[in-house]
This record gives C-alpha cells, structure tokens and sequence, in this order.
C-alpha cells in the first residue's frame, strides 16, 4: 500500500513537474507575441484584436525598440498618429524595418523626388516591396530613367502613385529599351508611363507580343495617335477575352472591316464589359437604327454612360432636331463637357424644350 502511495505522489510530481515545465516553454515561447500586443495597445492605441493580428505578424521580435524606432521615425515626419496606426495595421513588417539603413535613406531620397509623407505612406501601404529593393542598384537608377524619360519630377511623382511598379519593376529599364527599338518616340513612351504605368513593368517578351498584335490585328503602329491607348488596351485583354468581344460586335451584325476601324479610332472600346457592350450597341443600333459602318467611324459614342450621358443628351437633341434648331451632328453634342452642353445647347435653346426637360438637363451630369 506505501508503494502504490509512493507511486502515485511520485507520478503527480512528475506530471506536475511536466506540467511547470510546459507552462514554462509555452510561456517563453509566447513572450514576444505577448510583450508586442501590450505595447502596440500602449504606443498606438491599437484595440486588443488589431494588436494581435499585428503581433502575429512580427512575433519573432525580440524586443520592442526597433518598432519603437520605426514609430519615432513617422513621429518625426508629422505624420498623424492615425495614419501610422493605419500603416502599421495594414503593413505589419514595416516594424521590422532597419530605420537607419533602410527606411531614412529610401524616405530621404523620395522626399527630394517630390513625394509628401502623406505620398509616401500610400506607397509603402500599397506594397511595401520597395523598402526591400536596393537604394543604389535599383531605386536611384529608375529614378534616374524615369526622369530621363518623364523630364521632370512631377510627372515622376504622378507615375508612381499612380502604380508603384515603376520603382522597382525589375523589367522597366528592358521595356523602355524595347519601346525604342520599335520606334516608340519619347512623347508616346511618356503617354504610356503615365497612364499606364504596369504596361512597362511587365515581362518583355509578352510586351513585345503585344506591340506586334497591336499592329497586327489593329493598325495601331508606334507614332499613331491612339498608339499609348492601343497598347493599353491591348495589353489588358488576353486572347479568350478579345475573341469574346469580337463575338458580340459580330452578334450585331458587324463585319471584321469595321471592327478593326473601331478599334483603330477608339481602342479603349474593347475594355469595357460584353454586357456595356451589348447594351450600347444595342441602344444605337437597334432603338436608335445607326448602322456598323457609321459607329465604327464614331467609337468615341461607346465610351460615354448611356445612362448618365448619351439617353439625357439624346432626348434634347430629338426635340431640338425636330425643332429645325438643331445644326449639330450627334457626336457633336456628347463630346461636349457638361458645363459646354448645358450653356451651349440647354440654355441657348431654353425656349424650344419642354419645362421639364430643361429642368433635368441643367443637372445633367456624368460620362
């Protein structure tokens, strides 16, 4: 009996003894992650389940100095303090950031570019790649390219918030060079940039089957006017897609002659959705009775809202048509600006409409 006592005391120690040792590991284990939440809370204002999150994310931290450095650093900038929470909710490892060799340099070499703070915080959010891509090999060298392109630094700054990829894609130097060697001018090159900045941070080879299918299936050629808008829309559309929008102008009774007008003149056409595209082509050709061959010459009617625009406008220039007052060709009158439309057309003929057609086509908005 002393035994099976003995025994079982002995087995309670042991497991109690596993137990002290497994709170033990579990606890050192879980330090950082605990140590981290505390002071996200504490420094940021951080609600218990974002610091969590955040904390899980940078869990290997030993301490919290670094982070503490990374926080000053903004502080520092005058950033408010809900946009460092901000950055440090949606970008976690920026806390892991050397603040000495990596982020004052890049921030610093930013800021003279032309960037604000505020700038700046968009673009780390964004993707916060550009703080791993070296200072000297890759970022002051696009810079350099870029301006040598853009010829400024506003037109830089616009290029990189309106994609970030043009600082560190690591095939935009290759695609400059290839825009050039198909005899892209550098007005045509700066289009491209700053619309469309993606387009030259994509693999070569794919922009260069582009650029052939451009010209190839559209006449749209390096030098001509939609050229920047071509390769734009070229690019975002794969083979499947493009096929499927064919289908739906030929669905219409469209031959391939006056596709390929179409998107020679107006390219951007072929990115709106199959459903814009039945609806448009639907209201000008079935309710309206225009035909292929004249809308093919006239793509830009196909990019304005048919709701917001094209219907609004459609009904002054029925009844002023009717009216005998109306000298104007259809396209003519979408083209115009709101503010052009409404003192050019809607005021100036004020007495040959309706009250209420007036009345709604002072407010007519949209495109």
């Amino acid at each position: 009996m002393f035994h099976r006592t003995f025994q079982s005391l002995r087995t309670t120690h042991v497991h109690t003894s596993s137990s002290i040792f497994f709170l033990h590991l579990s606890t050192t284990s879980s330090s950082p992650h605990h140590f981290m939440v505390d002071y996200l809370i504490n420094s940021l204002k951080l609600t218990k389940p974002e610091a969590i999150s955040v904390s899980t994310k940078v869990r290997h931290l030993k301490s919290p100095k670094n982070s503490q450095s990374v926080i000053n650093l903004f502080r520092t900038y005058n950033l408010p303090e809900p946009e460092i929470k901000s950055i440090v909710i949606s970008r976690p490892d920026i806390l892991l950031r050397n603040v000495e060799k990596t982020l004052k340099p890049k921030f610093k070499v930013l800021f003279e570019l032309g960037l604000s703070i505020q700038d700046l915080v968009t673009v780390v959010k964004r993707d916060p790649n550009i703080l791993g891509r070296s200072l000297h090999t890759s970022i002051i060298p696009t810079i350099n390219l870029l301006y040598k392109t853009l010829g400024s630094k506003d037109k830089i700054v616009k290029a990189i918030m309106k994609s970030h990829w043009p600082l560190y894609g690591k095939y935009f130097r290759s695609n400059i060079l290839l825009l050039e060697k198909y005899g892209v001018c550098s007005k045509d090159i700066e289009r491209v940039i700053l619309r469309n900045p993606r387009l030259v941070t994509q693999n070569p080879v794919r922009l260069e089957e582009k650029l052939v299918e451009a010209e190839r299936e559209f006449g749209i050629t390096p030098g001509s006017r939609m050229f920047s808008y071509g390769l734009s829309a070229v690019c975002s559309l794969n083979s499947l897609n493009l096929r499927k929008k064919f289908e739906v102008f030929k669905s219409f009774g469209w031959c391939d002659s006056d596709v390929f007008t179409l998107v020679n003149r107006q390219p951007l056409c072929l990115t709106h959705s199959e459903e814009r595209l039945r609806k448009v082509l639907s209201f000008f050709m079935k309710e309206l009775g225009y035909t292929s061959s004249w809308l093919s010459t006239r793509g830009n009617l196909l990019m304005y809202s048919l709701e917001k625009r094209v219907k609004p406008r459609y009904k002054v220039y029925v009844v002023l048509k009717e009216k005998g007052v109306m000298d104007k060709e259809l396209q003519s009158v979408m083209c115009l600006s709101n503010a052009d439309f409404v003192k050019n057309v809607v005021q100036r003929h004020r007495d040959d409409m309706p009250v209420h057609l007036y009345d709604s086509s002072t407010k007519t908005i949209g495109r």
